[in-house]
């Protein structure tokens, strides 16, 4: 009997729940709607920007990644608020300003990866398409550098063999620039910087 009762009871609740949450779902619906469409436009206008101010291949694409990121916090905030779910807002607003405080300190390997990788991609003598040795000293790998993100950069060596090496352990080890590619790679995908390299591989053999 008692079970029974547990059990209308917290149907009961559910459906005041549901009741108060509905009228708010339309609402709801439409800061969906019109986030995603912002996310989209803002994106496209924030790429050409980074493209127009011409930084690198790799800072380009860290910088896209986490604005993209920055910009779905924001609207899910947003939704929990119109939902009136302020306290989880709230709470997803302090892990954000956590993590935030994170990166400033490097705490974790994957903000470390994140540093390490900005300051990477804004290095000069680092760039999609540049001939390099990197790694630590009893394993380095002489290639090119063909993609760089928040927490890798890949590396192609003369054989075709793909190197993909943590950010925070080149940056803390030295490298050497072997080549500098005068052309420039910002405007192609990673399968038509593959293929580029590739056939300067092999015109080198």
């Amino acid at each position: 009997m008692n079970i029974s009762t547990d059990i209308a009871t917290a149907l009961n609740d559910f459906q005041l729940s549901f009741l108060q949450v509905l009228p708010r779902l339309g609402r709801t619906l439409i800061l969906l709607v019109l986030g995603v469409i912002s996310i989209h436009l803002l994106m496209r206008l924030f790429t050409r920007l980074v493209d127009y101010i011409h930084i690198s291949l790799g800072l380009k694409e860290i910088l896209l990644i986490l604005s993209r990121a920055g910009l779905w916090v924001l609207l899910t905030i947003g939704i929990l608020q119109v939902l009136e779910l302020t306290n989880v807002a709230f709470a997803l607003g302090g892990f954000v300003a956590v993590l935030s405080i994170g990166i400033s300190q490097g705490f974790t390997q994957t903000v470390t990866d994140l540093v390490s990788g900005i300051q990477l991609a804004n290095d000069q003598d680092f760039r999609v398409g540049d001939k390099v040795i990197v790694g630590e000293k009893d394993s380095r790998i002489e290639g090119y550098i063909i993609e760089m993100d928040t927490k890798k950069t890949r590396v192609i060596d003369s054989t075709g063999d793909l190197h993909i090496l943590p950010n925070a352990l080149i940056d803390r080890n030295e490298w050497t620039l072997l080549e500098r590619d005068e052309i420039t790679l910002a405007h192609l995908g990673r399968s038509d910087i593959i293929k580029v390299i590739s056939h300067k591989i092999k015109k080198r053999k």
